[in-house]
This record gives C-alpha cells, sequence and structure tokens, in this order.
C-alpha cells in the first residue's frame, strides 16, 4: 500500500512539473509559425520614423497592442 502511494504521488508530481514546461513549448511553437510580415509605410510613417504593425517585422507589442489584441479575441 505505501508503494502504491509513492507510485501515486510521483506520477502527479511528474504531471504537476511537466505542465509549465508543455505549455511553454506550445507557446514557442506558435512564435515559429508566426510569420512576420514586411513593414509597408502608412501614413502613420513620418520622418523617418516608422509605426510598425503588429505582425510586422520590427514591431514590438506594448501596453495599447495588448489590449486591441484582447478585443479582437473576445
Amino acid at each position: 500500500m505505501k508503494q502504491l502511494k509513492t507510485i501515486i504521488a510521483t506520477v502527479l508530481l511528474a504531471a504537476f512539473l511537466a505542465g509549465p514546461v508543455m505549455a511553454q513549448d506550445k507557446m514557442e511553437q506558435k512564435k515559429e509559425t508566426t510569420k512576420l510580415k514586411k513593414h509597408v509605410c502608412t501614413a502613420a510613417c513620418k520622418d523617418g520614423k516608422h509605426v510598425y504593425a503588429h505582425g510586422e517585422k520590427g514591431h514590438k507589442c506594448g501596453p495599447e497592442c495588448k489590449k486591441m489584441m484582447k478585443k479582437e479575441t473576445k
């Protein structure tokens, strides 16, 4: 009986520890499969300063972008 409890505890611990690792792997795969588009200048680009849209090379998501992404997913 003691061995059975030890085996169950080991399996549960392994599953608990593997969960975040598996989630991280999925996120890395998603990043790899997402291809970025080439930047195309718009009216927002002025005086040599570019405004990159989400999904374009050079874009870095900030708080405003994250808010917009949350609205789009709803």
